[in-house]
């Protein structure tokens, strides 16, 4: 399966404009630049599926309660999260993550995925760097449609 996930890469990078996409046989990974967004794709063998994980914004110095609270709002049946997850860590900050299986990812609809993927992390990082976190929130309500996983 490690054929499917390069032959979607191959396929990715001409849709995103960028250069060949290449990954090795022992870290079947890329990281890839898309507005302003480093994501990285991770061919997960035992899923058979591919992990897309980006750094959405530091953790604020203040007022971290209300950020928390939108968060955990947020993956509670994924409210403007398209069906990805989102993580408060020291380390990472606040990060954008969802598993995909390989199934459902073909040539026609990869990079639509990942664009969706990108629009999501946007959002969410306007919510996390603004003042006004909920009003910033319920803004977003309307952003994309409350049905999950929209392709």
């Amino acid at each position: 399966m490690l054929e499917a996930f390069t032959s979607l890469l191959s396929t990715l990078a001409p849709a995103l404009g960028l250069p060949e996409i290449t990954v090795r046989d022992d870290d079947p990974s890329c990281l890839l630049v898309i507005d302003d967004f480093e994501v990285s794709l991770r061919y997960l063998p035992g899923a058979d599926a591919v992990m897309l994980f980006t750094v959405v914004a530091p953790l604020p110095e203040k007022d971290r309660e209300t950020l928390y609270a939108s968060l955990l709002d947020a993956n509670t049946f994924f409210r403007s999260t398209q069906g990805f997850t989102l993580a408060a860590r020291e380390d990472t900050g606040i990060t954008l993550q969802g598993v995909m299986p390989l199934r459902v990812l073909d040539s026609a609809n990869v990079a639509v995925w990942l664009q969706n993927f990108v629009d999501v992390a946007a959002i969410w990082q306007d919510i996390c760097v603004s003042d006004q976190r909920n009003d910033a929130l319920d803004e977003t309500l309307g952003a994309f449609p409350q049905d999950m996983l929209r392709v």
